[in-house]
């Protein structure tokens, strides 16, 4: 078989020229499906918050505390500071958007109220009635917390069409997530002080009460911890704020991404509107040999030197 020539970029760029009314048809459908698509668009505003690890231990209270017992301290860092505040954080970024927090919210007037509000386009209905599981759903699809930088913080993203419901929502879900975590360690701890007591009232060995002592002192100490009004497992490092104009859609993106499919899908209309007649004008194209090239196929077209040749030879 014949080798076809390699493509060279000035045929590709005479096929475009020979192709420009079918990609600029092409581009027009593409910019008015674009502006279709942006004017039956809702704006969507996003909202932005920055949480981060919290430490319910400050300077002033690790200094207190290393006064008391220095094992009793050492063990009560390693456990608070260490190994569990990771884990705290770590309960944060898995319940955020469960069902637990969505029943919380639910609870709130005021976010029902804007998710009943939350439309992509204008001919769309909104939701109005919602349960937990619908509502953690939607959590896992539009709030979205991603790492920020090489530490532990996290960035806390929403898009709706109030800014002010967009921040109170990222609040209210750094609030109630924080506040069940919490709720949860208090239980755990008051179950443990329950114990700890019962069990020292039966204890009879001073070593065995002294054990049991220090393990009552840092349940109480956990339990103080979790009392006080302050973030426990996700702390606030930036408030939530909204963009001061709509971020969705994005208009230059939607323009240019959509008008630029639309010139290429007319192209592709192009080549394959004319792909039927290149073989016909091929095989009626008169050649010394040399491959001609039509509408981006080439065809080696033999000449008549070779065909007599080739006559000579069959007849021999």
């Amino acid at each position: 078989m014949p080798q076809q020539p390699d493509i060279r970029l000035i045929d590709v760029l005479r096929d475009v020229w020979q192709g420009r009314k079918a990609i600029f048809i092409g581009l027009i459908c593409g910019l008015m499906i674009a502006g279709a698509y942006i004017a039956l668009s809702l704006p969507h505003y996003k909202a932005r918050m920055i949480v981060a690890p919290a430490s319910p231990m400050n300077g002033a209270e690790m200094s207190s505390l290393m006064a008391d017992d220095n094992l009793f301290a050492l063990r009560f860092l390693i456990q608070r500071v260490g190994v569990s505040g990771s884990t705290d954080f770590l309960n944060f970024e898995s319940i955020y958007a469960g069902p637990t927090v969505a029943q919380e919210l639910l609870r709130d007037e005021r976010v029902v109220a804007g998710l009943r509000n939350d439309r992509s386009f204008k001919f769309s209905l909104p939701k109005t009635e919602w349960n937990a599981a619908e509502l953690s759903d939607y959590l896992r699809k539009r709030v979205k917390l991603s790492p920020l930088g090489a530490g532990g913080m996290r960035e806390m993203i929403y898009y709706h069409q109030s800014p002010e419901f967009a921040r109170y929502m990222l609040q209210q879900i750094q609030v109630i997530s924080d506040q069940l975590i919490r709720e949860d360690i208090r239980a755990q701890a008051r179950e443990r002080i329950t114990y700890l007591n019962e069990a020292i009232s039966r204890t009879l060995n001073p070593d065995h009460r002294r054990t049991l002592t220090t393990l009552l002192l840092e349940q109480e100490r956990l339990l103080m911890l979790v009392s006080i009004d302050q973030p426990y497992a996700a702390k606030i490092i930036e408030p939530a704020s909204a963009t001061p104009r709509a971020a969705w859609p994005d208009t230059a993106l939607v323009l240019c991404a959509v008008g630029l499919i639309g010139a290429f899908i007319g192209f592709v209309i192009f080549s394959f509107l004319h792909a039927p007649f290149v073989s016909t004008t091929a095989t009626t194209a008169a050649g010394s040999g040399r491959g001609r090239r039509l509408n981006g196929c080439y065809n080696k077209m033999p000449s008549n030197n070779d065909a007599a040749d080739t006559s000579r030879r069959a007849a021999e």
